[in-house]
């Protein structure tokens, strides 16, 4: 029996499978339990306090006569208007539900999203480069991966992972239990999550051909041995190319799930999509990059295309099923990397499974390789059926991806003048530092304040997601002003000015991880109005609000143990992104833009960055 619950509707779908495939749940429902200690709800704020923040947040975006009918829209919004009744109704919700927020930002923020995950919905991860000397040294490697992930499933579902603290508040660890065997179903309108506890499969990708691995049997996990004969069988059963199949992943969604409704009805394809759908996680062994895609930039900023695209259909971008929570992706030229689906969870309990996996790897560097079986299980080719009509949305799809590889502009690289420790040794925080250089960056590029969106992690509560730090403030854009302005300021003044952004932005901080800022909060409200089938309070539609969201600058830290990084694509054609791990010694950093944007370049951005960050220690060190 297979069963299918919508994250929306609700319904349960039946279809004939295979009896030993594992049960797909809706992905708010697995069997697992985490926490061993309780987690709150995600609280609401007061209203009041909102409005206040809110208005505060914009002052450094808005001219005087637009901050001015701003703040009358906001007034009636809280005294007269639409405010009161949408919060008391939330507030309901609130007493209703685990999670007042879960299920309508799931459906917004990612099932709803139609445009294509790659780029602009799923994060790359780039690990350090490896060296393999011969063919089989992949082979070995693969398998070490697969034995790491499977190990590190297994510590999961058996509840042994740590639970983590953010000081004395324990967080919310059923993240962790959502990113192995989870995918995302393509659908009209709103796509569908699928989980399973139960995977004992993997699905292999090699030259766009898939394969079906089981990695567990009664007796556990495959043997090294094992594995690596069974890497090796699915690399030399590849070498003719099959069609790019996974490229149609990359498209739309909802070219994409019109094109896998007509995948669905020829051959086996429907028993094939639900083995990929079933599976712990995709292994996609990758063709060597051409030398040529080097001219121009460095090996970290081709490589986090590779992670979030295959760079293009000439090389890996139809060894992909992007609809898969967790892609590792391996090639022979030296790479390792990851691509994940945002839908299920956010990128901390991503970058603790990548690290896992390396240290794994890596403690296992220098020992023997199991001796090669003989006996291993044959890995199951899954060959799908075409015709005509997929074979041009294969073409459609495929010249989408290739636009929106070649369009996708990423500039990474490890700033090693300082790291994190530098930072705190002058009594400042990591975090705050490199925000503001980055708005101090953005302001010197475009001589405007950006609308400038930082990832806060909401895991102090049940079931929460994320909520904005509005890293932008009065303080902030002061400081970019006067580091820029070429007047005589002494290194005293900037330095307590730029303090003050600091410390400033460390607020905004504070309040977005304990759920007391604006956007989630607005957000909710703005439900609700939705709900109602009503005309949305003007508030929404004003100047103030729709600049504010527009972030053309957006950021996360994502820290990582090992030299890894993460990277994705801006949220506006006209934005930037840029993701950070700070280490103790240095900050790797994944810049990007568009290229179709003649405001924007990515290499201007980060040479900007790197001297800010260089003149504010300096600042800083005064």
């Amino acid at each position: 029996m297979y069963k299918v619950l919508s994250n929306v509707s609700k319904y349960i779908v039946y279809n004939g499978l295979r009896k030993t495939s594992p049960v797909l749940h809706e992905a708010s429902i697995t069997t697992l339990n985490l926490n061993q200690q309780p987690i709150p709800k995600q609280p609401i704020p007061d209203l009041k306090q909102t409005t206040e923040r809110y208005l505060r947040s914009l002052k450094p975006l808005l001219t005087d006569d637009e901050y001015k009918n701003t703040e009358r829209i906001v007034s009636e919004f809280l005294i007269t208007g639409a405010g009161p009744r949408l919060h008391a109704k939330l507030l309901e919700r609130y007493q209703n539900t685990d999670n007042w927020m879960k299920e309508w930002w799931l459906e917004v923020a990612y099932l709803g999203y139609r445009l294509p995950v790659i780029v602009h919905s799923s994060p790359g991860t780039v690990g350090p480069p490896i060296t393999f000397h011969r063919p089989d040294d992949m082979y070995v490697y693969a398998a070490r991966l697969i034995t790491a992930v499977c190990n590190y499933n297994e510590m999961i579902k058996s509840g042994k992972i740590k639970q983590e603290m953010a000081h004395n508040d324990p967080l919310d660890m059923q993240p962790y239990g959502m990113i192995l065997g989870t995918h995302r179903r393509p659908n009209k309108v709103i796509d569908k999550l699928l989980h399973t506890d139960e995977a004992k499969h993997i699905i292999i990708i090699s030259n766009n051909n898939f394969f079906k691995l089981c990695v567990v049997n009664k007796d556990g996990i495959l043997s090294e041995g094992k594995l690596v004969a069974a890497v090796k069988d699915i690399a030399d059963r590849s070498n003719t190319q099959g069609k790019p199949i996974g490229i149609l992943t990359g498209n739309d969604r909802d070219t994409w799930a019109k094109d896998y409704s007509l995948l669905l009805e020829l051959g086996n394809n429907r028993n094939i999509i639900k083995d990929i759908e079933s599976s712990l996680f995709i292994l996609c062994l990758d063709k060597d990059l051409p030398k040529d895609a080097f001219n121009e930039k460095n090996n970290a900023s081709v490589r986090a295309v590779q992670s979030m695209t295959g760079c293009s259909s000439y090389v890996n971008a139809g060894n992909r099923w992007h609809d898969k929570t967790v892609q590792y992706i391996i090639s022979a030229d030296g790479f390792i990397g990851m691509e994940y689906e945002h839908s299920p969870c956010e990128g901390i309990p991503v970058a603790v499974l990548h690290d896992y996996v390396l240290k794994y790897i890596a403690a296992r560097e220098n020992s023997a390789m199991d001796r090669m079986s003989v006996d291993f299980p044959r890995p199951e080719l899954l060959k799908f059926e075409t015709n005509d009509a997929i074979d041009c949305a294969i073409e459609i799809a495929t010249d989408t991806v290739d636009k929106l590889s070649d369009n996708i502009d990423m500039e990474c690289f490890t700033f090693d003048k300082f790291g994190a420790d530098a930072i705190k040794a002058i009594k400042l925080s990591p975090d705050s530092f490199i925000q503001i250089a980055m708005q101090v960056t953005f302001y010197n590029l475009q001589k405007k304040a950006p609308a400038h969106y930082e990832s806060a992690t909401l895991r102090r509560f049940i079931n929460a997601r994320t909520e904005c730090i509005r890293s932008t403030s009065i303080e902030s854009v002061e400081f970019a002003k006067i580091m820029l302005s070429g007047k005589c300021k002494s290194k005293q003044q900037k330095k307590e000015m730029m303090i003050r952004a600091i410390n400033t932005h460390k607020e905004y901080a504070a309040q977005a991880a304990t759920g007391q800022s604006v956007d989630r909060h607005l957000f909710g409200l703005k439900m609700i109005a939705k709900s109602e089938g009503t005309e949305l309070p003007e508030l929404y539609k004003d100047v103030g609000y729709t600049r504010s969201t527009y972030f053309n600058l957006t950021s996360s830290q994502v820290p990582y143990k090992s030299a890894s990084f993460m990277c994705y694509g801006p949220v506006v054609p006209d934005g930037y992104g840029c993701c950070y791990n700070p280490r103790p010694k240095d900050i790797l950093f994944a810049c990007s833009s568009f290229k179709s944007c003649n405001e924007t370049n990515t290499r201007d951005f980060a040479c900007v960055l790197q001297q800010t960050l260089y003149d504010m220690r300096d600042i800083g060190s005064e």
